[in-house]
């Protein structure tokens, strides 16, 4: 899989990314990206131009897109070339008559272009790690977005919402899908890390990963590191500064990622992490997360906390990039996008091992079982709520399919303990616009076929309960109507 993405010119992507660390740049991102727009294994699918009606556009969520296309980005407007989705990608294998380009741009630009409060639908889809723009599409509204954040009351659908002002009357009440899962990681690049066996990997406590995201842990040589390590320094005992990077868009894994931080840093520490070389208020050692949940980073770097060594990048690709060409550089990232990246100037990229709720074992993000476990308890739908544990106030709430990310916030002991899932956000009324294939898409995602694609992706598929309940919304059941029609 490593050999999907074809690198930039190493030496311009380290030079850039270094520069960006070394000024401080907290939120306007590099804007490079060693995950190019179009893998080169790919270029033959890269068509002249969308000239074909039947073509569908989408875009939105970064973190389950590798799944959606592999990393082929249609940059550019759907009447120039764009990369179709790769082979093995779930959009490619859905079956579908039209092709479907998915324009990554982050969570909250597309829940933005879907409730209509941005049309941006036209405007040319940026290339990866670029702040977004458009999405290169054929027409306003697109046919569906992504987002890892649930509908929010404030943002539909009662009368004075974004979408009820703008989407409503003419396309219906919104059918909320969920669609995939996966881990949110710790990448770090592996020839940095001397005192990590080449076949192991850096451990990183609740504590500390805590610690590293709210700046009270800050070079790599700390003893709380060191002590997650069997006590020996991961540096090799060489001061190295931590260079954390963190989503600079509105995004969904920063709304996942932060939420995960503000359940579990928070509270009193158990054991040995109670004290030296971990929790010490008294000596500045503290691992709270006061900043809240956002799907803008509220962190150090952001513009209320600025902090030089916390780097903003745009996407889940951008993040991996500015990882990738900093050799002491760490953040949070979607796993699929860390395995994906190609070996860089210091090594592939590795992903920490994290420890479990049951504060005994470290847990790997490639442990498949691991991940699916963080999961496991994410199957309970509550119809019709918002994110903000708000009532939506649809007139179909059968149509909008909420997980509460309390079911998968605190994992069993022994799971991979930061997961989170993600949407597709469709239109109940589709005017006749490729209504066909949107239903294929759906169904497809609750198949057999599509649950095997995940497998060696670093993506879980979702419980067999909520496929049922998808399918069921998007047929309709006794004096409920289908959801999309």
């Amino acid at each position: 899989m490593n050999k999907t993405f074809a690198p930039l010119a190493l030496a311009t992507v380290a030079a850039v990314a270094m520069l960006s660390a070394c000024n401080g740049n907290s939120g306007a991102g590099s804007g490079v990206s060693a995950l190019p727009n179009a893998p080169a294994s790919h270029h033959g699918r890269i068509r002249p131009n969308d000239n074909g009606p039947q073509d569908l556009h989408a875009g939105g969520a970064t973190f389950p897109a590798y799944a959606y296309n592999l990393g082929d980005q249609p940059v550019g407007t759907f009447n120039s070339p764009q990369p179709s989705p790769g082979p093995g990608s779930l959009l490619a294998a859905a079956g579908t008559t039209g092709t479907v380009y998915y324009c990554l741009t982050g969570s909250g630009f597309g829940r933005k272009q879907f409730d209509g409060a941005s049309v941006t639908a036209t405007l040319a889809c940026a290339g990866l790690g670029l702040p977004p723009v458009g999405f290169g599409g054929r027409q306003d509204p697109l046919d569906f977005n992504g987002s890892d954040v649930a509908l929010a009351s404030t943002e539909c659908c009662g009368a004075t919402t974004p979408y009820a002002t703008n989407r409503a009357a003419t396309w219906g009440q919104p059918f909320e899908v969920p669609t995939i899962g996966g881990p949110i990681v710790f990448p770090y690049n592996k020839n940095g890390f001397t005192g990590v066996k080449s076949k192991a990997f850096l451990h990183l406590s609740t504590w500390t990963y805590c610690a590293i995201s709210n700046g009270t842990v800050s070079n790599w040589n700390d003893a709380a590191i060191t002590a997650d390590n069997g006590g020996k320094s991961v540096t090799g005992g060489a001061s190295q500064t931590i260079h954390y990077y963190f989503r600079s868009d509105g995004s969904g894994t920063s709304y996942l990622f932060t939420n995960k931080l503000n359940t579990a840093c928070n509270g009193t520490w158990p054991g040995k992490y109670g004290s030296d070389p971990y929790q010490d208020p008294g000596k500045g050692r503290d691992a709270s997360w006061a900043f809240g949940v956002n799907q803008n980073w509220p962190g150090p770097g952001s513009s209320s906390h600025p902090n030089p060594n916390f780097i903003g990048e745009s996407g889940n690709p951008g993040v991996v990039a500015g990882i990738q060409a900093d050799e002491f550089g760490t953040g949070y990232a979607e796993g699929a996008w860390v395995a994906a990246a190609p070996p860089g100037g210091f090594g592939a990229l590795k992903q920490s091992s994290l420890l479990d709720t049951g504060n005994t074992t470290f847990v790997n993000p490639t442990n498949k079982l691991a991940v699916t476990n963080g999961l496991k308890n994410a199957h309970t739908i509550t119809f019709g709520m918002g994110s903000d544990s708000i009532s939506l106030g649809s007139s179909t709430p059968w149509c909008q399919l909420y997980i509460d990310p309390s079911q998968f916030v605190k994992p069993p002991a022994l799971a991979y303990p930061i997961v989170g899932l993600s949407y597709w956000l469709f239109y109940g009324n589709n005017n006749g616009v490729h209504v066909p294939d949107k239903k294929k898409l759906i169904t497809f995602i609750t198949t057999t076929k599509a649950n095997k694609l995940l497998v060696p992706l670093e993506y879980s598929p979702l419980a067999g309960s909520v496929h049922t309940a998808i399918l069921t919304a998007l047929k309709g059941s006794g004096s409920h109507a289908a959801c999309l029609k």
